[in-house]
C-alpha cells in the first residue's frame, strides 16, 4: 500500500506539470484592452507562484521516496558470555585435550611434540638395590612348640611338675589335640582343645594350643579371643605372647607384634623364638639395622642356629649387602643340613642368581 505522503507528492507534481504545459505550449491570446486608445497588453506569467509550486512538488516527491518502506535489519543472535579464548599454541605444539571440568579451570596446556620418528620413552629401570632385594627369601616367623601342661594339683593344692597324665581326662584329650595339631589336622585339634578348655577353663596351655590351631585356620577373631584368655591367666607366659604376636603379624599389625615379641624375650631370655620373630617384625617394618643387631645378639647366645643365620641373610639381602648376605646364606645351608628343605632350596636359588653357590 502506497503511503499518503507519497500520493500527495505525486499529485502536486502532476498538477504543476499540467499547468506548465498549458502556459508554455502556445502563446496566450491577448485580451482586448478595456481602455480606449491603448493596445491590448499580453498578460504576464506569474513565475514566482509557479516556482513555489514546483519546489513544493519536488520536496513532496523526495519526502515520499525517503518514506518508502525498508526491509528491517535482522538483529544478530546474542553471543553467550564466557571466558576469553586461550591464545593459540605455537606452531607445531600439540594441545592436550581435557574434560569440561578441567577446561573451566583454565586454558589447555600446550606440550612439546615428540620428535619425528622418536620411540616412546621407556620407564627408568629400578635401582640396583631394589632389583637385588625383589626376589629375596621371605622372613619366616618361628612359632614356639606347644608346652605340655603340668599334672593336676596334688593333695597340698599345688601343681606338681610335668608328669604322667594318669587318669586325668583333660590332659589325655589335651595330648590328643596337640598330636592332631602336629600332624596338620587343625580342625580336629580345635574340636579336642575346645572340649579341654570347656572342662578346664583355667588351663593356660590348652588355651594357647587352641589359639595356635585357630591361627593356622586363619580364624583370627577366635584366635585373638583365645590369646586374650591366655594373657589374662598368665601375662608373662612366653608362648602365649609369641603366638599373640604372630597373630598381629598375620593381620598386618606389625608394631603390635614387635612389642609382644619383645615382652616374650624379656619373660623367657633362654628362648630363641621371640628373638627371631622380633627380627622378622623389624625387617617387615624396614628397620634392617635393628634386625641385624637383634640377630647378631641372638647368634652370640645361640651360635650356629639355622633360623638366626637364615634371617640374617634375608636382612643383608634387603639392605643390598650382597657379600654379607651370601656368607650368612652359606652358613645357613651348612647349619641346616637338610632339616629345612624348602628354605634351603630358596636360598640355593638366590645364591645361584648371585653366582655364589658353595661347592658341594
Amino acid at each position: 500500500m502506497v503511503p499518503v505522503e507519497r500520493r500527495m507528492g505525486v499529485s502536486l507534481l502532476q498538477d504543476a506539470l499540467r499547468r506548465a504545459q498549458k502556459t508554455g505550449g502556445s502563446a496566450p491570446q491577448p485580451l482586448p484592452s478595456l481602455l480606449p486608445g491603448r493596445p491590448a497588453e499580453r498578460p504576464k506569467i506569474r513565475w514566482k507562484p509557479l516556482l513555489v509550486v514546483l519546489v513544493a512538488a519536488f520536496a513532496a516527491g523526495a519526502g515520499g521516496i525517503l518514506l518508502l518502506p525498508r526491509k528491517p535489519a535482522v538483529p544478530a543472535a546474542p553471543v553467550a558470555q564466557g571466558p576469553a579464548p586461550a591464545p593459540a599454541p605455537a606452531r607445531g605444539a600439540a594441545v592436550e585435550t581435557s574434560s569440561p571440568a578441567a577446561s573451566a579451570a583454565g586454558p589447555p596446556v600446550a606440550r612439546m611434540p615428540a620428535k619425528k620418528n622418536e620411540a616412546p620413552r621407556a620407564r627408568k629401570p629400578l635401582p640396583a638395590k631394589a632389583l637385588e632385594t625383589a626376589d629375596a627369601p621371605a622372613a619366616v616367623p618361628v612359632a614356639p612348640a606347644v608346652t605340655v601342661p603340668p599334672s593336676r594339683a596334688g593333695a597340698d593344692g599345688k601343681r606338681a611338675g610335668n608328669g604322667p597324665e594318669g587318669n586325668d581326662p583333660s590332659l589325655a584329650k589335651f595330648n590328643e589335640g596337640v598330636t592332631a595339631l602336629s600332624r596338620g589336622d587343625a580342625e580336629e585339634a580345635i574340636r579336642l582343645l575346645r572340649e579341654v578348655t570347656a572342662s578346664s577353663p583355667d588351663l593356660v596351655e590348652a588355651w594357647n594350643a587352641l589359639g595356635l590351631a585357630l591361627l593356622r585356620r586363619n580364624r583370627f577373631e577366635e584366635a585373638d579371643a583365645a590369646y586374650a584368655r591366655v594373657l589374662s591367666l598368665s601375662p608373662r607366659y612366653a608362648p602365649g605372647l609369641i603366638n599373640a604376636g604372630l597373630l598381629r603379624l598375620a593381620e598386618g599389625r606389625i608394631e603390635e607384634g614387635a612389642a609382644l615379641f619383645a615382652r616374650a624375650e624379656e619373660s623367657a631370655p633362654d628362648m630363641l623364638a621371640p628373638r627371631v620373630d622380633l627380627a622378622v617384625a623389624q625387617v617387615r617394618l624396614g628397620r634392617f639395622d635393628d634386625a641385624v643387631e637383634t640377630l647378631r645378639a641372638a647368634g652370640r647366645r645361640f651360635p650356629k642356629q639355622p633360623d638366626v643365620l637364615y634371617h640374617l641373610g634375608t636382612a643383608y639381602d634387603r639392605m643390598g649387602r650382597r657379600e654379607e648376605g651370601a656368607e650368612a646364606y652359606r652358613s645357613f645351608l651348612a647349619a641346616s643340613a637338610g632339616s629345612r628343605p624348602a628354605l634351603e632350596e630358596r636360598v640355593r636359588e638366590r645364591l645361584g642368581a648371585w653366582g655364589a653357590l658353595p661347592p658341594r
